[in-house]
């Protein structure tokens, strides 16, 4: 899980960004709690924030944002209560809850359409009066997410990226071995049987740059995050050295790429 912090000066811009969210034309922003605020908007709760800033003039970022990010995999079956309780959390653990704020969901962003993740502004000046010290939010912020996951027994997003990679790349070696010379559609439609979606990846004028595969969970990956030889421009060449040693280790031999090509 990743959590990000820091201190800002634009809570007006950053909280109806929030709230307006959209990917794909669709809104993708739910409310999932607050604390302390009650207007409608983002111009609304930052101007409840203000009379506590009169106290710190000299304070240019009075306000607080934060991104939870907990993995695909460990927050599929999140409920708004399961994440309203990780943001809540969250906010414990920073030491904000005497403090206004707002949380809330996205359902994903524009590169990872699943990934859903929190958004969180607070008042940098807590119902108390006092400020909250921000160095090293973003390492705290850090300490936080990770002492949740732990607690949680979440797996790290590396850790889960790592197992979806090779995955793919054993399914990936499955289907090009058995297919007679290397298309593109067919390695598509033998992938999506399999359940992973392979996306092309285009420039302007229409040319095939590259792809990317979906894993089961919903993460997507380029081509070279699998391997350098999984690339358009090295898939076939992998094909071909994954169709020999299969051929020769039933042989009791297995070939090896070495300077000038393939040696037994």
């Amino acid at each position: 899980m990743i959590g990000k912090g820091k201190s800002i000066s634009h809570g007006v811009a950053a909280l109806e960004y929030d709230l307006a969210k959209e990917i794909d034309g669709q809104a993708a922003a739910t409310e999932i709690a607050r604390h302390e605020l009650y207007g409608c908007t983002g111009a609304e709760m930052v101007q409840e924030m203000k009379p506590y800033f009169t106290d710190f003039p000299n304070v240019k970022n009075n306000c607080l944002r934060f991104e939870v990010s907990p993995s695909i995999e460990e927050s599929s079956s999140f409920t708004d209560a399961d994440w309203a309780e990780l943001g809540n959390d969250f906010m414990q653990r920073m030491g904000l809850m005497n403090h206004q704020y707002i949380i809330i969901k996205h359902s994903g962003t524009e590169s990872k359409k699943e990934q859903a993740h929190l958004h969180i502004l607070a008042n940098r000046i807590s119902l108390s009066g006092e400020l909250y010290r921000d160095n090293w939010i973003g390492k705290r912020a850090t300490e936080a997410a990770n002492a949740i996951a732990k607690e949680r027994n979440f797996v790290q997003s590396q850790d889960i990226g790592k197992a979806n990679k090779e995955e793919i790349k054993e399914v990936m070696n499955s289907v090009l071995k058995k297919m007679q010379g290397f298309d593109l559609t067919k390695f598509q439609e033998e992938l999506g049987k399999l359940g992973f979606k392979v996306r092309e990846a285009r420039a302007s004028t229409g040319k095939l740059n590259g792809y990317y595969v979906t894993a089961r969970s919903g993460t997507e990956y380029k081509a070279s995050e699998i391997g350098k030889g999984y690339t358009f421009a090295h898939i076939e060449r992998t094909q071909s050295k994954l169709k020999y040693n299969s051929m020769n280790i039933s042989h009791g031999n297995k070939l090896t790429s070495g300077k000038g090509g393939f040696h037994l």
